[in-house]
């Protein structure tokens, strides 16, 4: 995108603002005709006082009356139409950057899975916070001093023409200097500073990332090599922004230069023409005061197009993020029908992330409602990314899947979600309270529910001796909590959230063996009367699965109860001798008597 497509598209953006944008850019063309206006009359009172006096004649103060009123009148006007537009402009800015951060926001937690896993937190963070910044400011700026600027560039200097065009084609000469050197200065930095925001990239990606994980930082002594790390960065901002400071400096004062030859063009050729007599004294003075605005709003322009051109590289990166299409979204005719039994079919579902290799290959299979299917396999398997299809992470590639007898494409993903409850390998606490982190999935729920909740994920002692109780604040991704603790939560809210189809994506992963044990027995009541998905390493989790699927090379290869797939002797028999660790590979139920 080109600067001036940039802008343009910043200005559209403006919203639910339209009518108040309008209503200042009008504001803004009323006070430029003023100003305008302004040295105009004070030259045709000059004119008359000097024609007075060259001439024998008396000229009464009430003879300048009218032309003085209107002077007068036009100043006042642009005072209060000025403080006016100045409050509202900086009103407006400020709402469309708070109601475009929150858009920005509320598109990204729409994104797929996929685009975060390549996209930093800290760069998606830092493009929300500068673009939506930005675009403050270039508002802010439009309507404080840009638009205004415009009008007087290109609708009131060409009527200077009609006053004196002789004096008027210096200014115009002036302005038309002036863009060939704004245009030679971006031509020359545009590159730059594309690279410029490319470091600055890698800046905030480095800062979240060391941060992110401080502990690693602080227990392998990294502290000074990650500084070090740093430095080299912003020395490389520096080494790349410098020549883009420069040549701008050189711009600034340039344009200075230009002004001050303008003011003695104007003056020494005012000065010919008026022996000539081809210009008066008043119009001399009109064009000198002229020059004086045009030159405060040819430098108010050269600080706009410097800070559009350093916004530029910012406001690309926040629009690629924005015009990144959700892979997943409502189709126009998705329905709500509200709670859901549970029962599930995959009907010859296909999956690749990259178009090349199947992530998940002609997968079928039904389960009733209230059954419990666990998924096991070695990892990249296509266990978790079944799964994932399940509750629309991303669409299949082919095959369909439902949920009693409804394509879940024909459901709105936020009743599809709110039927489906997934407690992750990773628990991924928010930096909040523990209460709060338990209400994500269900914010009506009753204290009496947290606390059923609570009990049946065995984590009602640890959350009582808490110095706050739920109240705690359990710092960034649950810091302050233990594994174990984290996951507990993360089972909790989960239960909390009573779907009738649950996923348990290795729950028990981070829990102490004799936790697991109380945990298990706790989830099996949990399980009663849902659809239960269960993706499990630890093969002794999952002894009380209706139906085990194993998968490998994203297809399943085998199907049936624990001890019907020991029996079989094949790749879950293997699975089962090389955890249970059982001598005998002949006898098959070994394992399963393990």
């Amino acid at each position: 995108m080109s600067i001036l497509s940039v802008y343009l598209r910043v200005l559209a953006l403006l919203g639910r603002e339209k009518r108040l944008a309008i209503i200042l850019a009008l504001a803004n063309l009323a006070l430029a005709t003023a100003q305008f206006a302004e040295p105009v009359l004070f030259g045709r009172v000059i004119d008359k006082l000097s024609s007075a006096q060259a001439a024998p004649q008396s000229l009464a103060f009430a003879d300048l009356i009218p032309l003085l009123a209107a002077w007068v009148g036009f100043a006042l006007f642009s005072i209060p139409v000025a403080v006016i537009v100045a409050l509202q402009a900086e009103r407006l800015a400020h709402r469309r950057r708070l109601g475009i951060m929150s858009e920005f926001f509320e598109h990204v937690l729409h994104l797929p899975l996929s685009f975060h896993s390549a996209a930093h937190s800290g760069r998606l963070l830092k493009i929300m916070l500068e673009g939506a910044n930005g675009m403050a400011s270039l508002w802010l700026s439009f309507f404080r001093e840009n638009c205004a600027s415009l009008a007087t560039l290109f609708i009131l200097l060409p009527l200077s023409l009609f006053l004196n065009w002789r004096l008027a084609a210096v200014l115009i000469a002036l302005v038309a200097i002036f863009g060939v050197l704004t245009y030679f200065v971006l031509r020359r930095t545009e590159s730059l500073q594309q690279k410029v925001e490319r470091h600055n990239s890698s800046l905030a990606e480095h800062v979240s990332d060391a941060l992110g994980n401080v502990s690693v930082v602080q227990s392998f002594n990294r502290i000074e090599t990650e500084a070090s790390a740093l430095r080299q960065i912003t020395d490389a901002v520096l080494a790349a922004q410098m020549p883009v400071l420069s040549w701008w400096a050189i711009a600034a004062v340039a344009t200075r230069a230009s002004a001050t030859l303008t003011l003695l063009s104007i003056f020494l050729l005012g000065t010919i023409l008026n022996l000539k007599g081809l210009a008066s004294v008043g119009e001399i003075v009109t064009f000198m005061n002229l020059a004086t605005m045009l030159i405060a709003r040819l430098e108010q322009i050269v600080g706009f197009v410097n800070s559009l051109f350093l916004q530029g590289p910012k406001l690309q990166d926040f629009f690629d993020v924005l015009d990144t299409a959700p892979q997943v979204a409502d189709n126009p005719f998705a329905v709500d029908p509200g709670r859901l039994k549970g029962a599930v079919a995959f009907d010859h579902v296909s999956f690749s992330y990259d178009g090349r290799r199947m992530a998940v290959r002609d997968v079928s299979f039904e389960v009733a409602p209230g059954e419990t299917v666990a998924l096991v396999g070695s990892t990249g398997s296509g266990k978790s990314t079944t799964l994932g299809l399940l509750h629309r992470v991303f669409d299949p590639s082919e095959g369909k899947i439902t949920i009693d007898g409804i394509d879940i494409r024909d459901l709105t993903l936020k009743a599809l979600r709110r039927n489906i409850g997934v407690v992750f390998q990773e628990p991924m606490l928010f930096a909040r309270s523990i209460e709060e982190n338990l209400r994500v999935g269900r914010p009506e729920a009753s204290e009496a529910e947290i606390k059923a909740a609570l009990e049946l994920a065995q984590a009602s002692e640890f959350v009582g001796r808490q110095s706050d109780g739920l109240k705690t604040i359990v710092g960034e991704r649950g810091r302050s909590l233990s594994g174990g603790e984290r996951q507990r939560v993360s089972i909790a809210r989960a239960l909390l959230k009573n779907p009738p189809i649950m996923i348990f994506d290795e729950a028990t992963a981070a829990l102490d063996a004799a936790t697991e044990r109380q945990l298990q027995e706790a989830l099996e009541k949990a399980m009663e009367g849902r659809t239960t998905f269960v993706i499990a390493h630890r093969l002794a989790t999952i002894r009380g699965a209706d139906r085990i699927f194993v998968f490998d090379q994203g297809a399943i290869v085998e199907e049936g109860s624990f001890d019907e797939l020991v029996a079989q002797n094949g790749r879950f028999a293997a699975l089962a001798r090389a955890q249970f660790m059982a001598p005998d590979t002949d006898r098959p139920s070994a394992a399963a008597d393990a």
